[in-house]
């Protein structure tokens, strides 16, 4: 008896410290969340019967960011609060998780606050069943179990062939959004005017979409986009802030050479530049790719090719190293030289002259013969002519 009383002493006392603050939590004023995907989110709450409000606010915010939306929210005679909040009017990404607490001021000057609760921003649009192993687990609305299990078995091989190329541990669950059509992957992801892109991963979030329409290349598709988009949350876990520092050639580059089926048309497309000599130097391709399908397509064959390069030319050891210098912030071009103790563009060179035969010297004469003609038309003409009139004095 002594024990409880000596509690609610030490209760009465904890709420008179909140209260003094100017701030005290209730479990009387509570706020839920409704909400349609890519529409609105709706946020009710409900403060005790007769309270004096004076104002009631609501904050919330992406769980991680640092910016907290606060909007001043309605109350009816019936102590219910209700906002609505039209999602097209903030950056809030598809698969996260926000943050969210109502605060009311009475007319005495003190506030409360309900508590801090979360929910999860999912694709509500679509009934998502759900499978999972241990270090993954999908959701998908097209298909049967068969199809789910196809998908935990390639992002398991995705995951040892990354693990194969680097020092990478998978940290907690990996969620795997399967969309049947790429139209309905982008127009939840927002990528609209990027109709070439096929899948998509939130590092920091532990989430991949991928879009996989049925039929013969289904398969194949998996294979592709699971672990190339897998690597993106591998390095991340990884490195940390660091992430954000690698160059896009190296960073897409490691994702897509761990991918279980190349994209076959790369060799082709990249045989078809090298002859036109419409490579992209790389160093044109460190912060960011090409925005048009055709440039970025030639922008992730190059990478791919030139990063399995630097693999088999310096192994895993040295490759990891490069990879830890970029995450510590060296720059494109001093990274890779203190690394491999090259520049950027002697590996280029000795790149496209291991994959294309290209002769650095031939290509630049191939490149002035123009200037070279006319050079030599400049000088040989006079001279013919001077060699001419010198004959016919002569004669």
């Amino acid at each position: 008896m002594r024990i409880r009383c000596t509690l609610a002493f030490i209760a009465i006392l904890f709420s008179h410290f909140l209260a003094g603050t100017g701030l005290a939590q209730t479990d009387q004023l509570s706020v839920r969340v409704n909400y349609l995907f890519g529409e609105h989110i709706t946020f009710i709450g409900t403060v005790p019967v007769g309270a004096p409000v004076q104002e009631a606010r609501l904050f919330f915010r992406v769980l991680g960011d640092a910016h907290t939306y606060s909007t001043e929210a309605s109350l009816d005679d019936n102590g219910n609060i209700t906002y609505r909040q039209d999602v097209s009017q903030i950056p809030l990404r598809a698969f996260s998780r926000l943050e969210y607490w109502l605060e009311v001021g009475l007319t005495g000057g003190e506030t409360m606050s309900s508590p801090i609760q979360t929910f999860f921003y999912e694709d509500n649009r679509f009934t998502w069943r759900t499978r999972q192993d241990a270090n993954f687990r999908v959701h998908w609305y097209e298909g049967d179990t068969a199809f789910a299990q196809s998908l935990l078995d390639v992002a398991e091989m995705g995951l040892e062939s990354a693990q194969n190329l680097l020092p990478l541990q998978i940290e907690g669950m990996v969620d795997i959004y399967a969309y049947p059509n790429a139209q309905e992957m982008r127009a939840t992801l927002q990528v609209a005017g990027q109709n070439w892109v096929g899948a998509h991963a939130d590092p920091d979030l532990g989430v991949m979409a991928v879009s996989l329409p049925s039929g013969p290349e289904q398969r194949l598709e998996m294979e592709r986009q699971i672990p190339h988009e897998l690597m993106h949350i591998l390095l991340y876990q990884h490195l940390k802030s660091g992430y954000n520092n690698l160059p896009v050639w190296l960073n897409e580059g490691l994702a897509s050479v761990v991918e279980l089926y190349p994209n076959p048309d790369y060799l082709f497309l990249l045989e078809n530049a090298s002859q036109k000599d419409s490579l992209l130097p790389f160093s044109s391709l460190c912060q960011a790719f090409p925005r048009d399908a055709s440039g970025a397509f030639l922008a992730y064959a190059q990478a791919t090719s030139f990063t399995r390069y630097l693999h088999q030319q310096y192994g895993s050891q040295q490759l990891e190293a490069l990879v830890q210098n970029y995450s510590q912030g060296m720059d494109c071009e001093r990274g890779i030289q203190v690394t491999l103790n090259s520049s950027l563009t002697q590996l280029e060179r000795r790149w496209r002259l291991g994959a294309f035969g290209e002769n650095a010297l031939g290509a630049a004469l191939l490149k002035l013969l123009p200037w070279l003609v006319i050079l030599a038309a400049a000088i040989l003409i006079p001279l013919a002519l001077s060699f001419s009139n010198l004959r016919k004095r002569m004669a």
